[in-house]
């Protein structure tokens, strides 16, 4: 009697198989609403065979796949009741593709959440780059293989519905010309990213200035480079212009300029002067945050120039420091000290000024003046 109930047709099916179908939805139903639990029940038995392990690698991929796996328990439960029903095939060649494609989507959505975890070898380059330059490669080749996922993901679905991505490509003419122009341009971007990078332009964090703007770099993109400007603006220069621009690196300063002119007084002897520019050299000899010892810049205290108004002594040095604040403080302290020194040596500075002589005074002059 259950055998016949068993097999009794209803449609295209067997009572059977619609209660086997019903059961495993029913199944798959409660597994979709308890996914979270089954997910970490099964990364639990990973993980405690992971914890084995001494290296953290095994743990981050398997917190990137819990995600994925919730939703696997669905796809099967789909295709487990198409194996049951035993559909038309006019269904089933419908239903088929897209068991397939969600497969696919899941598998593809476990890989790209496994990239980061994975992209752990690229830290090793720090050795030979820097920190700075080795997290800039290392987010380029995250970015560059996630969109390799996702198109292989869509042409691996279009496939499975019979679509040829190539034959789509070339129907679309014109536009198919403009993407393989971008398509340059974005291949452009990232050889010159790669160029920055190798050649160690800029990192993070460097002050640079080009002709077109100057700032601190805040990231080093695949296709861009964004720069945070003083103005606190960020601007975003493609690397190919970047690549192609005079570059100048400001954070790669061995050492930081002062460059400065004393104008004195013509009345101002030449006993005088030499003492100034010897009292200044002597200051700057002995000076702990001034650097004269380095074969890599000069020290000039010169008499150079009788200028219109004033007879100019040029400074030139550099500080150890480059950071601007320090250079500052260092400045200030080198012109108050070069102010002292001229102040004691009864000599005074110069400021523009004429000075008009009458070799004889109209004769009217006391008629104009009353006037």
């Amino acid at each position: 009697m259950f055998e016949e109930h068993w097999n009794q047709t209803v449609g295209p099916f067997t009572l059977g198989d619609i209660v086997l179908a019903a059961l495993i939805f029913v199944f798959f139903a409660l597994a979709f609403l308890f996914r979270g639990l089954f997910a970490r029940l099964v990364l639990n038995r990973l993980k405690n065979i992971a914890a084995k392990n001494e290296t953290t690698l095994d743990d981050k991929i398997l917190a990137a796949l819990e995600p994925p796996l919730k939703f696997i328990f669905i796809v099967m439960a789909f295709y487990l009741a198409m194996l049951v029903l035993k559909l038309p095939a006019e269904i089933d060649d419908m239903l088929t593709p897209l068991i397939r494609s969600l497969v696919a989507f899941i598998l593809l959505w476990a890989l790209y959440r496994s990239v980061e975890p994975l992209s752990f070898t690229i830290d090793r380059l720090a050795v030979t780059f820097g920190a700075e330059l080795a997290q800039a490669l290392k987010n380029m080749f995250i970015k560059g293989l996630k969109i390799v996922i996702v198109l292989l993901g869509f042409t691996a679905i279009l496939n499975e519905w019979g679509v040829n991505v190539m034959s789509l490509l070339a129907g679309f003419g014109i536009v198919g010309v403009a993407v393989a122009f971008a398509a340059k341009e974005s291949l452009s971007n990232i050889f010159a990213s790669l160029t920055i990078i190798f050649d160690k332009m800029f990192k993070p964090g460097d002050w640079i200035m080009t002709p077109d703007v100057e700032g601190t770099v805040e990231e080093i993109g695949s296709r861009s480079t964004k720069i945070r400007t003083f103005a606190k603006a960020l601007v975003t220069v493609p690397n190919a212009k970047l690549a192609n621009s005079a570059v100048t690196n400001w954070s790669e300063m061995t050492n930081r300029r002062i460059k400065m002119r004393i104008a004195l007084e013509y009345r101002t002897s030449s006993e005088q002067i030499t003492r100034i520019m010897q009292r200044i050299k002597d200051y700057l000899q002995n000076h702990p945050e001034i650097e004269t010892d380095s074969p890599k810049v000069v020290t000039l205290v010169n008499l150079v120039e009788f200028n219109d108004s004033s007879i100019d002594i040029l400074l030139y040095y550099f500080t150890k420091t480059t950071r601007w604040r320090e250079w500052l403080r260092i400045r200030e302290e080198n012109m108050l000290e070069f102010i002292k020194i001229v102040e004691e040596e009864g000599a005074a500075f110069a400021f523009p000024s004429q000075q008009i002589y009458l070799e004889k005074l109209p004769s009217d002059f006391p008629k104009l003046v009353s006037m």
